[in-house]
């Protein structure tokens, strides 16, 4: 149901129970204020008879059965017993107040309301004792025509002017929200019209500074970040096909090769050797795009307990000891002792390797690569240092964004060697990418700079202990990490781990 006519609807409905409601609240209101000016009237007229028959102007009757007297009001005297001392033509022989009335009015003024065949309409009584004779009751009646008559005519106004203002009320509601919804649906069809047709147009964000301009405004930034969506999708496809073909074709050459007549053992060991690296590569990309599009659905979960990091990153040095000295590269840690922080073992094994194999592709024919560990007032520091030629000053806002690499400061589309014996790449542009990933998970900071005299660094900042040791009431003291602080080197101990 379109919201326009839902909002109609809504103001109709409501409209029609205020109407009703605001008609019996005046009935009521009417009814009770004549009923009260009549109750009035009544006391009136019954202190009027009283004060006659005091002075002698009402006669009561000798007779058993008392003459009426020629008045249009409705009066009567009666006794406790219910004979009849003093009746009006209006009122009538027979006693207006039954026993019971006559036996509670002894009490204090009673109202009720009697009919009569010789009446054209009901009457309201007023029965009390006589102050001056307490033998005798006083019975003063009044009509209610005029209370009658009001409620009906303002029965006939309700039911004809009310559905009349409900229809007003409904008619100009459906205007109403047809002026006001106007400009959504201008912001609808200008939006369906970018989505099919201009995809870089923007909505044109109205002046007046009300919701309707703020939802511009969202929809335009909901536009750009579809558009970023649509086109990291697209560099995504088109890079990671790209990547995955070439070690892909190299595999199903090798295969091919390893399949033929005639081969020697030599040379299916060769291919076998061809082989390994290649497969190496399709697991660490495979493995690197699932951790991030876990970490785009937020589906990343780690498994943390406060743990030093030195022995952590000595292991994942030790790992990468064989490729370091393939490349003639030493690594070194310079870490003070007992630098602890809470972090997944595996992933942070996993930052650190990242971050290294980063560096031995860029450490040039340097022949050294430094990880510092310390602790600094924002936090645990792990920085990696290479003494390479540095990132691009153009490529440091986006190091770690995704598909990007500093050899050319752009996603990365560039194919592997041509020749299928040379050793693949690392990586394609996604090892900062699931280092700033995981870092931010561990609920730390990364950042990348140049070093003063020339080189590479790569800081990362995680929630640390103030000090080795936990505290003694075993709380954990976790001050929020300040990203770039670093560890100044110092001529403490260097762990000297490959050569």
């Amino acid at each position: 149901m379109p919201i326009r006519l839902r909002l109609s609807l809504i103001v109709t409905v409501v409209a029609s129970i205020l109407v009703v409601a605001g008609g019996v609240a005046l009935e009521m209101s009417l009814a009770a204020s004549m009923h009260a000016t009549l109750e009035d009237f009544l006391r009136r007229s019954a202190h009027r008879l009283e004060r006659d028959l005091a002075d002698g102007r009402v006669l009561l009757a000798t007779a058993r059965r008392p003459r009426p007297v020629d008045d249009q009001s409705t009066l009567q005297v009666l006794r406790r017993t219910g004979r009849v001392e003093y009746t009006t033509t209006r009122a009538g022989t027979k006693a207006l107040a039954t026993a019971a009335v006559r036996r509670e009015a002894l009490h204090g003024p009673t109202f009720v309301q009697r009919s009569r065949a010789g009446w054209h309409d009901p009457r309201l009584v007023l029965v009390e004792s006589a102050p001056s004779r307490p033998d005798l009751v006083l019975v003063v009646g009044a009509s209610l025509d005029e209370l009658t008559n009001a409620r009906s005519r303002l029965a006939q106004a309700f039911f004809i002017g009310g559905p009349l203002v409900v229809a007003i009320v409904g008619v100009g509601s459906w205007l109403l929200a047809g002026v006001a919804l106007r400009p959504v649906e201008r912001l609808r069809s200008e939006a369906m019209a970018i989505l099919t047709s201009d995809p870089d147009n923007r909505l044109a964000v109205p002046t007046s500074h009300d919701e309707i301009a703020r939802l511009a405004r969202t929809l335009n930034e909901l536009l750009d970040l579809l558009r970023g969506a649509i086109k990291r999708q697209r560099e995504f496809v088109a890079v990671a096909s790209h990547e995955l073909r070439t070690p892909l074709s190299v595999l199903r050459a090798e295969v091919e090769l390893a399949r033929r007549r005639g081969r020697t053992d030599a040379e299916v060991r060769a291919s076998l050797d061809v082989l390994g690296p290649r497969i190496d590569q399709l697991v660490r990309l495979s493995d690197d795009l699932l951790l991030l599009a876990s970490g785009d659905e937020g589906a990343l979960r780690l498994s943390a307990a406060t743990q030093e990091l030195e022995p952590l990153i000595s292991s994942s040095l030790q790992s990468l000891s064989v490729a370091a000295q393939a490349r003639g590269i030493s690594l070194a840690l310079d870490a003070q002792p007992g630098v602890a922080a809470t972090v997944d073992t595996v992933r942070f094994h996993q930052i650190v390797e990242n971050l290294v194999a980063n560096a031995l592709d860029h450490a040039a024919t340097t022949p050294l690569v430094e990880v510092f560990v310390c602790n600094t007032p924002g936090g645990a520091v792990v920085e990696v240092q290479d003494r390479g030629p540095g990132f691009p000053d153009d490529f440091l806002p986006k190091a770690f964004d995704r598909f990007t690499r500093a050899s050319s400061g752009s996603p990365s589309v560039a194919s592997a060697s041509a020749d299928r014996r040379s050793p693949p790449r690392r990586g394609v542009g996604l090892g900062l990418a699931v280092v700033r990933l995981l870092v931010e998970a561990h609920g730390g900071s990364v950042e990348a700079a140049n070093r003063a005299g020339g080189g590479a660094r790569v800081v990362v900042t995680l929630p640390c202990l103030a000090d080795a040791s936990p505290p003694p009431d075993g709380s954990l003291r976790t001050p929020a990490p300040q990203p770039g602080a670093g560890c100044r080197p110092a001529p403490a101990r260097a762990e000297q781990v490959a050569t």
